[in-house]
C-alpha cells in the first residue's frame, strides 16, 4: 500500500508538471527529421503565359527591383522584426501586386541564372545558364532591345557585377561560373551604368585579379570608360554624357566597408544621370538593380544578416517609388528570382498566448539553406502595373514590361 501511495503522488506531480508546463512555458520541440514526400508529376515544358491586358498609358522608364532569395515569409518577417506585424513598410506602399511561379525550364526549383534569364528574355532556360535558352542558342534581354529604342540602361547589384541575376541582363554563355567572359560581355554591352562589386574579374590573375585569360578589362575601363572605385568617387562625379561609367566597389561583393555606396546610392546615382540623358537625346530609362544578399544570408540561415540586407533593399525601394511618384511616368517593380532557405514564421508557445518574440525556422538542407520552388512576391506601381496582377509565370515578367513600355511601336535610335 505504501508504495502504491507513493506511485501515485509521483504519478500525479508528473501530471500536473506536464501541464503546467504546457500552459505556462514556452515548449519548443526539436523534430529530428522532417516529413518528406517525393511527388511524381508531369512536367510539361509548353507555358501558358499570361494574358495581358493592353496598355493605354504607356511607361516611359522601368526600375526593377530584384531582392534576390526573398520569398513572402522573409519580407514578413523582416516587417514583425522592425516595428512589429502592423507595421508599414515600402513593400505596404504598392497598389498592385502578385504572385510569381519560378521553376525552371526542366527542374522545380530556380537558381538565380535561369530565372534572371526569365525575367530579361522571357525564355525558360536551365539552371546556371546566363542569356541562353536550354538548347545554349543566345536570346535578346530587354536592354539589349531597349538600346535599339534610345533607351539608357543599368545594372546595379550588392554582389560582383558578374553575379548570375546582372549578368542575365548582359550577356550570353552557358555557365555562370564563366566569370572571364562575363565580365568580357558586360564591358562590351550596352549598359551606360554598371555599379556593384568585382573589379577583380576585370582583371587578370597575374596583377592581382581573377581572370584566367590574361586580359586586362580593368584598364580598358580605365581608358575607354569612366571607373569610380569608392562612395566619394560616386558622389562627387560630375556627369556627362560620353563615356560609359562602372563603378567598381570592391574585389568582389561588397562587403559593407566605409569607402563603399549602399544599393540605394548606387540607385540614385543611376537615376539621376539616367534622368539627365533624357534631356540629351534619351528616351527612356532602363534599371535593374539588385539586393543580392539577401539570398546570401538564407543560404546561412543568418536571420539579423538577412533582415539588413532587406532593409538596404526596403530604402533602395523608397527612393524608387519617390521618384516615380514624382513624375508618374515611371513603372517600378520589385519582386525576387527565388525563395531562399524555406523561412517559416511559427508559433513560440503550444496554447497561442501573446508574445513579443517571433520564432522562425529554416527548413531546407541540412543545417545550412538552399533555394525552394516557392512562388514569391510581386509588387508594382506605375503605368502599366495593372499585368503584374494575379498569378504569374517568371516569364510574364519580361512580356508584361515591353507592354509597359510599348516597345513595338518606338522608334528605332540610339542615344549612345
Amino acid at each position: 500500500m505504501k508504495f502504491l501511495k507513493y506511485f501515485f503522488v509521483a504519478l500525479l506531480s508528473i501530471v500536473v508538471t506536464l501541464i503546467a508546463v504546457n500552459q505556462y512555458v514556452p515548449v519548443l520541440i526539436d523534430v529530428p527529421k522532417k516529413d518528406r514526400l517525393l511527388v511524381d508529376f508531369n512536367f510539361g515544358k509548353e507555358i501558358t503565359n499570361k494574358e495581358l491586358i493592353p496598355v493605354e498609358r504607356k511607361a516611359k522608364n522601368i526600375i526593377l527591383l530584384i531582392g534576390d532569395g526573398m520569398g513572402s515569409n522573409q519580407i514578413v518577417a523582416y516587417k514583425i522584426a522592425k516595428e512589429g506585424p502592423n507595421a508599414i513598410t515600402a513593400f505596404d506602399m504598392f497598389p498592385v501586386s502578385g504572385l510569381v511561379k519560378t521553376h525552371a525550364y526542366n527542374t522545380v526549383v530556380t537558381d538565380s541564372a535561369s530565372s534572371a534569364t526569365a525575367y530579361s528574355s522571357g525564355t525558360k532556360t536551365i539552371n546556371r545558364y546566363v542569356g541562353v535558352d536550354h538548347e545554349k542558342n543566345p536570346v535578346t534581354n530587354i536592354t539589349e532591345l531597349l538600346h535599339k529604342k534610345a533607351y539608357v540602361n543599368s545594372i546595379i547589384a550588392t554582389s560582383e557585377i558578374t553575379h548570375a541575376t546582372p549578368a542575365a541582363f548582359a550577356v550570353h554563355t552557358e555557365s555562370r561560373y564563366n566569370t572571364d567572359a562575363i565580365a568580357e560581355q558586360i564591358f562590351y554591352s550596352n549598359n551606360y551604368f554598371v555599379l556593384g562589386g568585382g573589379s577583380d574579374f576585370f582583371k587578370p590573375k597575374e596583377d592581382g585579379g581573377l581572370r584566367e585569360d590574361g586580359k586586362d578589362y580593368l584598364s580598358k575601363i580605365k581608358t575607354d570608360a569612366i571607373l569610380l572605385e569608392t562612395k566619394n568617387d560616386l558622389v562627387n562625379h560630375r556627369f556627362k554624357k560620353g563615356k560609359k561609367i562602372f563603378g567598381l566597389f570592391n574585389k568582389e561583393e561588397l562587403i559593407r566597408e566605409a569607402h563603399e555606396p549602399s544599393l540605394k546610392e548606387m540607385l540614385d546615382f543611376a537615376l539621376v544621370n539616367s534622368n539627365s540623358m533624357l534631356e540629351q537625346g534619351c528616351k527612356g530609362f532602363f534599371i535593374m538593380a539588385e539586393g543580392s544578399q539577401i539570398d546570401w544570408e538564407g543560404h546561412d540561415n543568418d536571420f539579423y544578416g538577412q533582415y539588413d540586407e532587406i532593409e538596404e533593399f526596403e530604402n533602395a525601394i523608397k527612393s524608387a517609388l519617390a521618384f516615380a511618384k514624382n513624375r508618374q511616368d515611371t513603372l517600378v517593380l520589385v519582386t525576387a528570382d527565388h525563395e531562399t532557405g524555406g523561412l517559416l514564421i511559427e508559433k513560440d508557445t503550444l496554447r497561442y498566448k501573446e508574445t513579443n518574440q517571433m520564432k522562425v525556422s529554416w527548413n531546407t538542407a541540412i543545417g545550412k539553406g538552399d533555394h525552394t520552388g516557392a512562388m514569391v512576391p510581386i509588387f508594382a506601381y506605375g503605368p502599366g502595373s495593372v499585368n503584374f496582377t494575379g498569378i504569374l509565370d517568371n516569364t510574364d515578367i519580361f512580356f508584361a514590361m515591353q507592354e509597359a513600355i510599348g516597345i513595338n511601336d518606338l522608334p528605332e535610335g540610339i542615344c549612345y
